[in-house]
């Protein structure tokens, strides 16, 4: 087992910061700001086991923006997706050279509207990357496992 240094526990502290910051983002309905933080990631669906699926792609801010706005239901005023991301049981594991870092955790996603009851809709995995580029962590990777489906009648614009 690696030991703990400060600059590996920095990292962990990073990463975390990055995983929950997104949840952040994509409830309150900041489609942009989620949009940057996937800028220099691949980014797509997976597998079970974390094997890309599908049309996985490097990325670039508007493609992710276009993503968001063609699958997210907005409601109301602010527009906002009225969804709470949860994410948990987050591993975190940093290299060596405490530059780079992978994740997998688990998420779920709750909504309520006017017209739905508070209820999960979503639950999966992350398979993410993480990669320190001029001294700031950013995402390299944020593959999406999703496991169960509920009612998405008021989340998606289109099936998965």
């Amino acid at each position: 087992m690696t030991p703990y240094t400060l600059e590996r526990l920095g990292a962990v502290e990073a990463v975390r910061d990055l995983a929950h910051r997104y949840t952040h983002l994509i409830d309150e309905g900041r489609l942009e700001e989620v949009a940057e933080l996937f800028a220099r990631a691949v980014y797509g669906q997976c597998d079970g086991d974390g094997t890309p699926v599908g049309s996985v792609r490097d990325s670039d801010p508007a493609g992710v923006l276009a993503a968001c706005r063609s699958f997210i239901q907005m409601h109301g005023a602010p527009p906002r997706p009225r969804t709470k991301h949860v994410v948990t049981n987050l591993r975190v594991e940093v290299s060596d050279d405490c530059r780079t870092a992978t994740s997998l955790s688990y998420f779920t996603v709750l909504q309520a509207t006017e017209s739905l009851p508070l209820q999960p809709i979503l639950s999966g995995r992350y398979f993410d990357a993480f990669a320190e580029i001029d001294g700031e962590w950013q995402f390299t990777q944020r593959l999406t496992c999703i496991d169960l489906v509920g009612d998405l009648t008021s989340h998606a614009r289109r099936d998965l």
